[in-house]
């Protein structure tokens, strides 16, 4: 049998995509299968059509297998040398394997910020309603509500604790983590003598509104600083970055772009994509075997900043954390651009910093020297 090459090449084409389309569709009904029946509630967003039209899909993968091999054989028979054989056999298999891996990452990079947002695999909102709010008022009525509008006109609110008889006070800002409500803060923020403590939610936690990410939540935090900075009873000169999590990456970032004489870290990352990537990657059974990290847009790159940084840190890290191993906390420290101070809490998984008097006493004992 004899063709010309440009048929050649065509056929090959053909067969190519045919084996992609095939592999990819049986590819994403087994794993969208697989995460409805052992990922209790996940949400699908756009690839619920794979869930909907499973066995439709099942069936045109199938046929454009089948057909991917008929025109593969035509190819062998239309090829006369063994050697030519083999080397069409081979590139077409090297074809297939690489389209479709890269079909399958150009899915996940167009879905999975959709897939995070939906199942709150990021930011996972607690809200507090009013009857709520109203019990934390009368529980700590010293504490003084604050509202914060941003340069979106979205609300912010949170609390103000003074800790200080002094007119003006050192002040400690806190960011939280990705499920926490402040006020889960107030009792411990009363604790820390001659500093006042802001606790302010960040978007859609607690009263707060809007939807967060990381470009507003950055935003947000810097809108927190200069409110505080230019209240009459705030030292300006004196105000310390705090994160725990989540909030660790925004706590960075604040102290990157405002004038802050320290910053506190608790169960810090050194890039927040990057290990939820692998997390992620665990969660929906996909073996590390795609780039996750570099899909998440909300990356907190925090390793970025940290050499630009002069002030001190103090980092704390629990040996036992799974949520966010201490590796990845060193790896920040190591590269921080001024003083650092690292402790380890033995036996501390990830939620140490509500429970642990000794992580407490590391940061008092901070704040009295910077």
């Amino acid at each position: 049998m004899k063709i010309n090459k440009k048929a050649f090449y065509m056929i090959n084409f053909i067969s190519a995509l045919l084996g992609v389309l095939g592999i990819t569709g049986l590819f994403f009904s087994y794993k969208v299968t697989s995460w409805v029946k052992n990922i209790e509630q996940i949400k699908l967003g756009s690839l619920e059509i794979f869930k909907i039209h499973t066995l439709t899909i099942n069936i045109f993968a199938v046929c454009s297998l089948i057909l991917s091999l008929l025109t593969t054989l035509i190819l062998i028979r239309i090829v006369r040398s063994n050697t030519r054989k083999l080397i069409t056999v081979l590139s077409l298999t090297l074809s297939i394997l690489i389209g479709t891996y890269l079909i399958i990452c150009l899915f996940f990079y167009q879905n999975l910020d959709e897939l995070i947002k939906i199942n709150n695999l990021v930011y996972q909102p607690k809200k507090i309603d009013q009857s709520t709010a109203e019990k934390i008022r009368l529980l700590y009525s010293d504490a003084e509500e604050i509202k914060i509008n941003t340069s979106d006109n979205i609300n912010l609110y949170g609390w103000f604790i003074k800790n200080s008889n002094v007119k003006a006070a050192p002040l400690l800002i806190y960011f939280g983590g990705s499920a926490e409500e402040v006020s889960d803060m107030l009792s411990i923020a009363k604790g820390l003598d001659g500093w006042s403590v802001a606790l302010i939610n960040y978007r859609s936690y607690g009263l707060s509104e809007g939807e967060p990410s990381k470009d507003r939540l950055y935003n947000d935090a810097n809108s927190i600083y200069d409110y505080f900075s230019k209240r009459s009873d705030i030292d300006n000169k004196k105000i310390v970055s705090m994160g725990y999590s989540l909030g660790t990456g925004i706590a960075v970032n604040l102290s990157s772009e405002r004038s802050t004489v320290g910053t506190i870290l608790v169960s810090p990352y050194d890039n927040y994509s990057k290990f939820k990537g692998k997390s992620i990657s665990n969660a929906l059974q996909l073996h590390n075997m795609f780039p996750l990290s570099y899909f998440i847009s909300d990356s907190y790159n925090s390793i970025k900043k940290a050499s630009s940084i002069k002030t001190p840190l103090l980092c704390l890290a629990g040996d036992l954390d799974k949520n966010i191993p201490i590796e990845y906390s060193k790896n920040l420290v190591a590269k921080w651009g001024g003083e650092k101070t690292m402790k380890t809490i033995h036996r501390g998984d990830h939620s140490f910093i509500f429970s642990s008097g000794d992580a407490w006493n590391e940061i008092k004992n901070f704040l009295k020297v910077v």
